[in-house]
């Protein structure tokens, strides 16, 4: 059962969000339990006790808001999906630098949670999934999760993840049609970037989660960044 916290300080808005929350994700048979509050405070502290999956965060909150709680999220090193919740549109590109999954306008919350709850729900299915290759030192199967990018060196594809490298015979441009359904962006002629580590785009580079810098290529850079707009909806 996916674990869900919702939080926004107006309890009006609060009741209607966990409600139209519940019943995104029962309309796709996606069994949630769901915890809500209007006490960043309070949520703080459940997360500290309880993994959660997902999370539905009001960016605008007095005392403690939306942003200082991404940032403890971002300190924590937690794997909770973040989607902000928000009144004010312009404040997607401050949140951009907390990685959030999605973004979600208050005054289009009904059009537009289905489509994250359906991307939240492939998300937490692809981190049990695991591509499966082949190097000179045996076979291999890596978490898509924890793929960062993958790099083209002549006939081989170097794999990089946070703590390890890979090499193996293959090219950029087959994996791109074989891996673009889950989510890998071709950034450049030589990389292909999981989107979900993207934490910024900076100039012409993109600034990864483990804050590393790749080129974003002159032919790719607006369709880079139209597909991580639409990720963030």
């Amino acid at each position: 059962m996916i674990q869900i916290a919702v939080c926004d300080d107006e309890k009006r808005v609060l009741d209607d969000i966990s409600g139209k929350v519940r019943n995104a994700f029962a309309e796709i048979n996606c069994p949630a339990e769901i915890f809500q509050t209007d006490n960043p405070f309070e949520l703080v502290e459940h997360i500290k006790n309880r993994a959660i999956d997902v999370l539905f965060l009001d960016i605008d909150m007095p005392s403690l808001n939306g942003m200082d709680i991404a940032q403890f999220l971002m300190d924590s090193d937690s794997n909770t999906l973040l989607v902000f919740v928000t009144s004010h549109d312009a404040l997607v590109y401050q949140s951009f630098r907390y990685h959030p999954f999605g973004f979600i306008r208050k005054s289009h919350f009904e059009e537009e949670i289905c489509t994250v709850v359906k991307s939240i729900a492939d998300e937490l299915q692809k981190r049990n999934e695991y591509f499966s290759f082949k190097t000179n030192e045996g076979f291999f199967k890596v978490p898509f999760a924890d793929i960062l990018y993958f790099e083209s060196e002549s006939n081989y594809v170097n794999l990089h993840c946070a703590d390890n490298q890979y090499k193996f015979r293959g090219t950029i441009t087959s994996l791109e049609k074989e891996l673009s359904a889950k989510g890998f962006i071709r950034s450049h002629k030589g990389f292909l970037v999981n989107q979900q580590h993207i934490f910024a785009i900076k100039g012409d580079d993109i600034e990864l989660s483990n804050k590393q810098l790749l080129p974003i290529g002159r032919t790719n850079r607006e369709s880079v960044k139209k597909a991580i707009l639409r990720c963030m909806r």
